[in-house]
């Protein structure tokens, strides 16, 4: 990963928060060298579900490009295809903005906008910790494969989990201090991730003064936030009942009831990563269901055929359920499941006593549970 593969990281995060009922125009003016005259000035930002990649000539020292977005987000402008590129990440809105450069748009300053002013202020903090991990993540793709578990290696991991660490540790800071900014939302909901953690997030987001919570892009975060209540450990876990493949119907409280432990596992047959978590499943559930691990098993399916075939397929003699809702699946709406495979580890009474364990962490897990 590069520092500019992160840029377009946060134009594709931008989106789960274009979700406002109508467009809004922009006007992104330029002043630059006329020594760029006649190159092409690229623009590449967010419109809905499609990423959009605009362009214009550099005419007199100038551009101006138009169009409009359903919500504030980060942009990505460029000059010319010359490496290093000479680009700039900025955060676009309604309000006109201006990028003046006398080099490298690496140095320009963006005018006009009030989010645009608070973005630089949040970057200016961000950028020299996005490097730091990038340069560590760098050296560590570069040792060899079978060496990374030596003392470099972990050091490395080390260093990229720290700078993440300070990455998180700044946009919080930024949404405490500046809860009437867009940019405290949407960097609060890019921080947030797919797996949410209600006992970390939900303190900044209600910082966030009522404006910002009752748009429609703070509304839908807020419930994403809600749902994950009911995964927290400690906490008991949200009842629900769905479709068995045999056409019945199948409620969470009834597997419960039948065992010690009960696995609440989110998954799909076209998941990659789910199959390929399904053995540590299958072995898990080989090695303690006769100690009372039951697992209940929530697909995000369409296909009833093709939910069938891989639950065969993957030798899963368990309890499933899907609606065959895909990401509707009500269920994982309930849970607040954007990301799958996920799972939720609850006890007799109901109660979560773990989340999201994969390989290893299952089976030792369970062996700390059953003793």
């Amino acid at each position: 990963m590069n520092f500019k593969s992160f840029k377009i990281c946060l134009l594709t995060l931008a989106l789960p928060v274009m979700a406002l009922a109508q467009n809004d125009p922009f006007t992104v003016t330029g002043k630059v060298a006329t020594s760029h005259n006649g190159d092409v000035v690229y623009l590449v930002y967010i419109n809905g579900k499609t990423t959009v990649k605009d362009s214009t000539i550099v005419k007199d020292g100038g551009f101006t490009l138009t169009g409009t977005i359903p919500a504030p987000q980060v942009a990505y402008l460029r000059i010319g295809k010359v490496q290093p590129a000479n680009n700039i990440d900025f955060y676009l809105s309604k309000e006109k903005v201006t990028v003046t450069a006398t080099d490298s748009l690496k140095y320009a300053t963006v005018t006009g906008s009030k989010l645009a002013a608070d973005y630089s202020r949040l970057m200016e903090k961000l950028h020299p910790l996005i490097k730091q991990r990038v340069l560590a993540q760098n050296k560590y793709v570069a040792i060899a494969a079978a060496d990374r578990k030596g003392a470099e290696g972990v050091a490395l991991v080390a260093q990229i989990t720290e700078s993440s660490k300070q990455m998180s540790a700044a946009i919080y800071d930024f949404v405490d201090h500046n809860p009437t900014s867009y940019v405290s939302l949407d960097f609060l909901e890019k921080v947030a991730g797919s797996v949410i953690r209600y006992d970390v997030i939900m303190p900044h987001y209600e910082k966030l003064n009522a404006e910002l919570k009752s748009t429609i892009s703070g509304k839908e975060f807020g419930e994403k936030i809600e749902g994950s209540k009911g995964i927290q450990v400690g906490n008991v876990a949200k009842g629900f009942e769905s479709t068995t493949p045999d056409g019945k119907t199948l409620a969470l409280k009834d597997v419960v009831a039948t065992g010690k432990y009960t696995l609440v596992d989110f998954w799909a047959s076209w998941c990659g990563p789910c199959r390929a978590e399904n053995p540590n499943v299958v072995n898990a559930y080989a090695t303690y269901h006769d100690k009372g691990f039951n697992i209940l098993s929530v697909s995000l399916d369409t296909k009833g055929e093709n939910w069938k075939a891989a639950i065969a397929k993957d030798g899963m003699p368990w309890n499933h359920v899907s609606s065959l809702l895909g990401w509707k699946e009500p269920a994982a709406v309930l849970y607040g499941i954007q990301a799958i495979p996920q799972n939720v580890l609850l006890n007799s009474k109901g109660v979560v006593v773990a989340t999201n364990l994969r390989g290893e962490a299952l089976l030792a897990k369970l062996k700390q549970l059953m003793l």
